[in-house]
């Protein structure tokens, strides 16, 4: 029953979305970490899309990557980018402190850095983060290669920049004043209620745990925000620890889904939660993702992670179970392996 409601508010199985905005503002923010998948992560929620689909709406601004919630890359509707960055910018900054003072960066260097790249970015708008890292070194402020990172990650959190349009490939960023239309900063009690919604409701059934783990709140603040929203949550209190569904995806109807997908690395369904033993047998976990953090492309059969998979060459796909007994059907195997061959290669004419 658990696997089969998260298949459904992950738009896994009957996916009822259209284009990548509807997407993204459903499932409140989709972890950005490794770029090209996750437009996949997008693309497999999405049947009717292409990654031209993806790459329009990276263009013209109507998902926005940055670093939000907790502090990782993440893709965000537009018009939700201000409230969650005034909502996750104490913790994140916290989280920061530490990596920031052991890579020399204080918080004068910082503010320096912001300015400097506020005027950079006001003159040439969307640049990467070499090409930045060279103005800086004109200018001479010299970086080396993580105090960039972290750089860019603490003006991100600061709202001065965000991505901008894709250059050769590669990601760039721009100013966040000049990339997204301004918008008001949502009350603290409301911002709470608006995430735990956007949570659960893409995310069921989950934990307070897995709520706090996703969304980088506080465990009070966390606790807060389902509060104020649990009108809207069913409690199921067998489980251990209780896990909340929402009202929304309670009733699971008739519906056609796909036994087997190929799941991208840092993809939702897995690296949402904190306790994850309920889609993943826990002898198994070391191979899906590793204690430094890094979660690999798995292979997902009616909503179990069953093995791990990757793209060997540009036609080619090796899929690697966890066990040589584990059913994956020939057919589904060889659908969701073309799948997303297509979605990747496919061009506009």
């Amino acid at each position: 029953m658990i696997r089969s409601l998260r298949l459904l508010s992950h738009q896994l199985s009957n996916p009822h979305y259209h284009s990548p905005k509807e997407l993204v503002a459903w499932m409140g923010a989709i972890q950005a970490q490794n770029y090209p998948m996750s437009k996949w992560a997008m693309g497999i929620r999405l049947p009717t899309s292409t990654i031209q689909t993806i790459d329009k709406a990276i263009q013209c601004g109507e998902i926005i990557r940055t670093h939000v919630l907790r502090p990782t890359w993440h893709w965000i509707p537009q018009e939700d980018v201000r409230w969650m960055l005034a909502l996750s910018k104490r913790n994140i900054q916290f989280a920061l402190k530490f990596r920031n003072k052991h890579n020399g960066m204080a918080d004068n260097v910082c503010m320096q850095c912001n300015r400097t790249l506020e005027k950079i970015l006001a003159r040439q708008t969307h640049l990467t983060r070499q090409e930045i890292r060279s103005k800086f070194a004109q200018l001479g402020i010299n970086l080396h290669p993580i105090q960039m990172i972290l750089v860019m990650m603490q003006a991100e959190i600061e709202g001065i920049v965000c991505s901008g349009i894709e250059k050769n490939n590669q990601c760039t960023y721009a100013l966040l004043e000049e990339r997204i239309p301004f918008t008001s900063i949502l009350p603290q009690d409301e911002a709470l209620a608006r995430l735990a919604t956007k949570f659960f409701q893409s995310h069921s059934p989950a934990s307070l745990y897995d709520f706090a783990w996703w969304s980088g709140l506080t465990h009070c603040e966390a606790k807060k925000a389902i509060d104020s929203i649990r009108s809207d949550l069913i409690q199921d209190k067998l489980s251990s620890p209780c896990l909340w569904t929402h009202t929304s995806c309670n009733s699971p109807q008739p519906h056609n889904t796909e036994n087997l997908h190929l799941l991208p690395s840092y993809d939702e369904y897995l690296i949402a939660y904190k306790d994850r033993m309920h889609v993943i047998d826990a002898q198994h976990q070391p191979k899906a993702f590793n204690a430094y953090g890094t979660f690999y492309p798995v292979v997902l059969c009616k909503g179990q992670v069953v093995g791990t998979w990757a793209q060997t060459t540009r036609q080619a796909i090796s899929i690697s179970p966890f066990h040589p007994r584990i059913n994956m059907p020939q057919r589904d195997l060889q659908k969701a392996m073309d799948a997303y061959k297509c979605f990747m290669t496919v061009k506009t004419s």
